[in-house]
């Protein structure tokens, strides 16, 4: 299985609400770590996906965003879609230290998460480690996320259901930096995760875990697609910049500069998703559509793929 780790920001929920009806529920869940006090959108997307019979893992206690600190709003949703019976929606939480294990555990017992099931996203290894693989074992744990660089030490604690989180994109300063590395190994995971001892695999996606609101005009725009290397197991990941970078000026031209590229690769080496379709739409119609839905495009492309991989 694999777990895209998405935060929930628009075009992020808009590309699960565009993917969900052709993703296969019993090869994708994703993660969804709130970060928008507003919580319609979060909401819609979970209805859109709950009609497919898409679960998803939906993050109790976010460490980015507007509950950073202060998730008291988006606890009290969570538990009341949970009790009005959606069972498609899995509580999940971060645990970086003993406190989160703490708070999590408190939580799950007094919403009785227990009985439809919850969800670990281990971001550290714990002192109180024992207790927390002790309380997993003895309740309804579905799934555990270990970043990467835990993974065996916790693999060795925790008996069953391990998902490996990994974030391989490579997030440079600014889009003129990708000139120099047009394309970049991502990921095998897909292919290797059984051999790991996993039940899943998991990353950020072409987005990486490093959060931010959003910043100022770009001086390039740059499109990241994800494709699969015909000569090897790997996923590559080809970065299309524009040329004309001198200024944050004319961010439709920088993008048709890009997507120029982007389209002719795609159609040298027959790469053809749903994303790539939508590319080439707006490349005929010479349309802009923003670099949010360039974003989200990224995204569907690299959950489509990924999903016909494994």
């Amino acid at each position: 299985m694999y777990f895209p780790y998405l935060r929930g920001k628009q075009y992020e929920l808009l590309a699960l609400r565009e993917l969900s009806s052709i993703i296969d529920e019993s090869k994708i869940i994703p993660i969804i770590e709130p970060v928008k006090a507003n919580t319609s959108s979060l909401k819609t997307a979970i209805d859109v996906l709950q009609r497919e019979n898409i679960s998803c893992q939906v993050i109790v206690n976010p460490v980015v965003g507007d509950f950073k600190g202060n998730n008291t709003a988006l606890n009290d949703f969570i538990s009341g879609t949970v009790a009005s019976g959606n069972t498609f929606v899995i509580p999940s939480f971060i645990i970086s230290n003993d406190r989160d294990f703490e708070y999590a555990k408190n939580t799950i017992q007094a919403h009785q998460f227990d009985n439809s099931g919850y969800s670990f996203i281990h971001l550290n290894k714990l002192n109180k480690v024992d207790e927390l693989a002790q309380f997993a074992s003895s309740s309804n744990c579905l799934y555990h996320s270990v970043q990467s660089a835990h993974l065996f030490a916790m693999r060795r604690k925790l008996e069953k259901n391990v998902c490996m989180l990994n974030d391989y994109y490579n997030k440079l300063k600014t889009n003129t930096e990708y000139i120099a590395s047009p394309f970049e190994v991502f990921s095998s995971d897909y292919k290797y995760y059984i051999d790991e001892g996993c039940i899943a695999f998991a990353d950020y996606l072409t987005i990486g875990k490093d959060y931010s609101e959003g910043g100022g005009a770009a001086y390039a725009v740059a499109i990241h697609l994800t494709f699969k290397d015909s000569n090897s197991e790997d996923i590559q990941i080809a970065h299309f910049v524009s040329d004309n970078n001198d200024g944050p000026e004319n961010p439709a031209g920088k993008f048709f500069e890009a997507l120029d590229k982007l389209v002719k690769f795609v159609d040298k080496y027959g790469i053809d998703t749903l994303a790539i379709r939508k590319f080439k739409e707006y490349h005929k119609n010479q349309a802009y559509p923003g670099l949010g839905v360039v974003k989200k495009l990224s995204i569907i492309n690299h959950i489509e793929l990924v999903q016909s991989l494994i």
